[in-house]
């Protein structure tokens, strides 16, 4: 049987009696005049419900995911166990809404106060200190995922929310990496802009399916906090990626992007790495972005950062001062022994004597 079509879904949520979760019951689908709110994207769409006490964000499926209650169930379960900051509370219902096709699941999320990346980077992009200061929240927040083993799967400016404080949320789960869904298909894919080529023909989700969009969007920041004029010049406003589009990842690091960013001394290392990405055949050869942004010099100095100078032993010492006795300090060369002026000159004396 299809999926209910989106204006199916908008017709249900209207009906109060057709919205079977409790913690709806008594609320309302957020409208702006006459028009519901809504927010679509390839597999899900998502309506922003106030319900008596708390206001949510109502998930609902109009392509098929498959396993998607199992998915939903271990996924929640990773989250909680992480206790990781970036994630919002949800919770999936089996019967959650009744449409022309029947009684469908749902998954109700906790709403969050925050803005998406792009807007937030729009609001802001005239403030350096601001934006770089998101970058390495960002940088942070993937690292912290990477300890758990997870990777979000489409990690692009909607899903990436920005709080007042700068802090990061992540939403849209559907596609997400946790440990116990190895194994399980790789459906959902991602933007064009922040995905590498690869993506397309990956079989399996995998803990290391963000490291191209990683380097991407903390690329992205770290330019714009650099030169604003980007925004502008590329009419990022009005486009679906941040600063590379389908023709650039096409390129390999050859359009006038990456040359453009090359000529900044800073951004030229992550701008070579995204090249060097771009290179690779296969999403398991790249690497996480802390690895990414850390430039080969400071990765010889970690080598040696911490270690113990380590003092010879005792025995060791008194070897050494046993063999300078022995040898004396002349390397192997004993030096003669100093004589007086009378003998020296009785021993030539003696060596020219004349016979009798």
């Amino acid at each position: 049987m299809p999926l209910p079509t989106i204006p199916e879904y908008s017709n249900s949520i209207k009906a109060p009696a057709l919205v079977h979760p409790t913690i709806l019951q008594g609320g309302h689908p957020l409208e702006k005049g006459v028009r519901l709110i809504m927010y679509s994207g390839g597999f899900c769409v998502v309506f922003p419900f106030q319900a008596p006490t708390k206001k949510y964000a109502v998930r609902c499926w109009h392509a098929e995911v498959a396993n998607a209650k199992k998915r939903t169930q271990l996924i929640a379960e990773a989250i909680h166990n992480s206790g990781l900051p970036y994630f919002v509370g949800f919770e999936y219902f089996q019967d959650g809404i009744m449409t022309p096709q029947g009684i469908q699941p749902l998954v109700v999320m906790d709403w969050v106060d925050a803005l998406p990346l792009k807007k937030y980077i729009a609001e802001h992009i005239n403030e350096p200190n601001v934006l770089n200061q998101v970058a390495n929240n960002f940088l942070q927040m993937v690292k912290d995922l990477h300890v758990n083993n997870f990777s979000h799967g489409d990690l692009q400016h909607g899903n990436v929310m920005v709080r007042s404080d700068k802090s990061l949320v992540l939403v849209d789960y559907d596609s997400m990496y946790v440990p116990a869904l190895q194994g399980y298909e790789d459906e959902i894919k991602g933007l064009v802009g922040y995905q590498h080529p690869a993506r397309w023909n990956n079989k399996q989700v995998s803990p290391k399916a963000d490291y191209f969009s990683e380097l991407v969007i903390f690329l992205s920041l770290k330019a714009l906090a650099k030169d604003s004029s980007l925004w502008r010049d590329l009419q990022m406003e009005d486009t679906e990626t941040l600063l590379f589009n389908a023709d650039d990842i096409k390129s390999k690091g050859t359009s006038a992007i990456f040359q453009r960013l090359k000529r900044d001394q800073e951004l030229q290392p992550l701008v070579d790495k995204l090249s060097e990405f771009l290179n690779k055949s296969s999403i398991d050869e790249l690497e996480p972005l802390e690895n990414a942004t850390t430039s080969k010099v400071d990765s010889i100095a970690s080598k040696w950062k911490n270690k113990p100078i380590v003092l010879p032993k005792k025995a060791e010492i008194e070897d050494s001062i046993n063999i300078a006795k022995k040898w004396g300090s002349g390397n192997g060369y004993i030096a003669p022994k100093k004589q007086s002026n009378e003998e020296l000159i009785k021993n030539i004396s003696s060596k020219f004597k004349l016979p009798e």
